[in-house]
């Protein structure tokens, strides 16, 4: 089915770039207005990028994948490839989540472009079992039609591919910080005349970043239980380790499914009523139908947590932040752990 997508992206991709030269629309690299064209592919470098770069006139930023969607179901649109194309610097994390980033990149003319991995300047982990989340075969199912009954099992116990790692690295405040210098670094890299006005702005951010972890941390060094539970799926395995927590869940953090098993909800709700725990959580993007139904079963409180995988268009029009939402969280640690 993925696969499918990403034939039909490469196939998207010679259309544009035909069309590109054929009305000049692809070929120009973006300086008949002067500025420097920035694409984020997710809304942690988008907002690292916002920070550094700050009232820069000169600096058109893009957010490619755009507020209120999982970023596990994007494909970029003919007009998205066109803004890679045409930027001058492109930032993107790559893995399962942005499987499509290679073949388009690829394809694509950046000759012009400085690339960036972001999740290359981190300490990237693999992807973890989380206790108490239903397993799922991670768009595998092209390839297991053709293995035999006895080979299908053996697949789904791999069902990661081999060096896969976990793309939600922006959640533990180290890596943030690693990222906002990389990409201080790279508008450096693009816009040299500018790197103080960078360097003071990301050196500024990262004091903010340092003070909510700071505070974060004054939590968790006072807590009565050291578990979270996500009737949800989990993106938060870098944070979760930073601050040493243990975590169960209904979803690990790539999942793409919404509906947990009865019998997933019941160990749920037994972990919950084992450890007391008061909090069940549920992530930004989703309605919390079933944290409230374990929190009614189990008399805890049902509370959004925000892990920054993406922002709602209520926030994002509100020009909330990394810091901002990280900040929010507070309030939730302190009921869930104290």
């Amino acid at each position: 089915m993925k696969a499918k997508k990403i034939v039909f992206i490469v196939l998207a991709i010679a259309i544009v770039i035909g069309i590109g030269i054929a009305f000049g629309i692809g070929g120009n690299k973006n300086k008949s207005n002067a500025k420097y064209k920035v694409v984020a592919s997710n809304f942690a470098s988008y907002d690292f990028l916002r920070a550094i770069i700050g009232d820069n006139k000169d600096v058109e930023l893009t957010f490619l994948i755009g507020p209120g969607k999982d970023a596990h179901s994007y494909d970029p649109t003919a007009q998205d490839l066109i803004k890679i194309q045409d930027s001058d610097l492109f930032v993107y994390v790559g893995g399962e989540m942005e499987k499509w980033s290679d073949k388009v990149l690829d394809s694509l003319d950046t000759d012009g472009t400085e690339i960036i991995c972001i999740a290359d300047f981190v300490d990237t982990m693999e992807e973890k079992e989380v206790d108490g989340a239903e397993e799922h075969e991670h768009d595998h199912k092209d390839e297991d039609e053709h293995h035999e009954e006895g080979e299908e099992h053996e697949e789904h116990e791999h069902e990661h591919e081999e060096g896969a790692f976990d793309e939600h690295i922006w959640t533990s405040p180290e890596n943030a910080i690693k990222m906002v210098n990389a990409l201080e670094k790279a508008m450096e890299k693009i816009d040299s005349e500018n790197s103080n006005t960078y360097k003071e702005n990301a050196d500024k951010y990262i004091a903010q970043i340092k003070d909510v972890d700071s505070k974060i941390q004054n939590i968790v060094d006072n807590k009565v239980r050291n578990r979270l539970i996500f009737a949800d799926k989990m993106p938060m395995q870098y944070f979760i380790d930073y601050y040493k927590l243990e975590v169960s869940a209904a979803f690990d953090g790539c999942s793409t499914e919404t509906e947990p098993s009865a019998q997933t909800i019941a160990y749920l709700q037994n972990k919950v009523k084992e450890e007391k725990i008061p909090v069940i959580l549920y992530i930004e993007l989703n309605p919390g139908t079933v944290a409230n139904t374990i929190a009614n079963e189990t008399g805890s409180k049902a509370m959004q947590i925000q892990t920054l995988h993406n922002v709602s268009l209520d926030d994002f029009k509100n020009g909330e932040t990394w810091v901002s939402l990280m900040t929010r969280n507070i309030d939730v640690l302190k009921k869930a752990l104290q």
